[in-house]
């Protein structure tokens, strides 16, 4: 098993290397950038912009500026670019190995060109709301996914499977937008039931992760917990809709192929009760490949759901890289693909592991 999780986590480092090498070549493509960013001001001299992108070290090749922004390399006191950090140890290794500090390997994703605040700051107030919103929204919808293909599998053909199997396909067949514009027209501009968008009553509470508003929650924590919670629903709801149709289907598939294997007849015909065939034979075996869809929730929870969060005007990661492709911030587009391809390589090695404890063979 550690042989396996090794192998794993030495392979998912690679992939997650090439895709830094991937995000900084397509971004590099992209038209715009900071060269151009006061290119209509008359007062800007091209003096000045020289100066400008070589503060930011765009004047150096390619390699050079993807080595700096990795943090894999260094300026050393003349200027020039070091593999090594102050401790002779590589630069790429952790700070306390290495002694650098600079570049997103140690947690340094640069400054904002549209703010010109640190990236990892607009990055540490998007993730928290983003973070609330997808771990309510993947419970709710991981455990109704299951629910549902366990029970339609193990009703195949009856007429609540054909009732949830309508219902599942038009859920799935909605695009976000859609849905969550009805959801805001019906219970929050006619029936006035729900907030239309934000995270916080700002007649109520100061802006979401303030300090006034920490200061805020201390002082009234069931209000604030309630306020909170009336503006979570539409976008949760709408999240586990589109979400769960998708994978009840899966898991009903895979449930149903389970109850065809061998394992399962040979215990049918030793006369075992059908309570013990479900959850000892049929669930475990069946739900098996429903273990990668648990890996992908994780990447879920850290780069959040783009539409929804603008449709709700809910301030997390998605909103987040929506706002930075209209202004062209690139360095927080880069951060957030960066952390966006960190979280995808943690959730597929969590869905290798969870494969491997269900499935021995796998280790193999």
């Amino acid at each position: 098993m550690l042989k396996f999780i090794v192998r794993r986590v030495v392979v998912s480092l690679g992939i997650l290397l090439g895709a830094t090498v991937l995000i900084y070549a397509l971004l590099l493509a992209a038209p715009g950038g900071p060269a151009q960013k006061y290119a209509g001001n008359p007062k800007y001299t091209p003096e000045q912009a020289a100066a400008y992108v070589k503060a930011l070290g765009l004047d150096k090749p390619i390699p050079v500026q993807y080595c700096r922004w990795l943090g894999a390399c260094r300026r050393d006191r003349d200027g020039i670019d070091a593999l090594l950090g102050p401790t002779g140890l590589p630069a790429i290794l952790p700070t306390g190995l290495s002694g650098v500090d600079t570049g997103i390997a140690h947690g340094d994703f640069g400054y904002s060109y549209e703010s010109g605040s640190p990236v990892i700051e607009r990055l540490g107030h998007a993730l928290l709301p983003t973070f609330i919103l997808a771990l309510i929204a993947s419970v709710i919808w991981l455990s109704l996914a299951v629910l549902l293909g366990v029970a339609t599998a193990l009703r195949n053909g009856t007429k609540f499977d054909h009732i949830v199997s309508i219902v599942t396909y038009v859920m799935n067949s909605f695009p976000t937008f859609i849905l969550g514009f009805w959801l805001i027209w019906i219970f929050a501009v006619t029936l006035h039931l729900t907030p239309v968008s934000g995270m916080t009553d700002g007649r109520l509470s100061p802006a979401f992760g303030s300090d006034a508003y920490w200061a805020y929650v201390s002082a009234n924590p069931g209000t604030a917990l309630l306020d909170l919670g009336r503006h979570l629903i539409l976008p949760v709801v709408t999240l586990v809709t589109i979400s769960v149709a998708g994978d009840s289907r899966y898991v009903r598939q895979s449930v149903i192929e389970s109850m065809g294997m061998e394992h399962v007849r040979t215990a049918r015909s030793k006369g075992l009760s059908a309570r013990r065939i479900n959850i000892r034979h049929i669930l475990r075996t069946g739900l098996i490949p429903f273990a990668t869809n648990i890996g992908l929730a994780f990447p879920f929870l850290v780069s959040g759901a783009l539409v929804t969060e603008t449709i709700f005007s809910w301030p997390g990661i998605g909103r987040l890289t929506v706002t930075a492709i209209g202004t062209l911030d690139y360095p927080v587009l880069m951060a957030v693909l960066t952390v966006g391809a960190v979280a995808v390589s943690v959730g597929n090695l969590i869905s290798d592991l969870l494969y491997a404890i269900l499935d021995p063979r796998v280790r193999l």
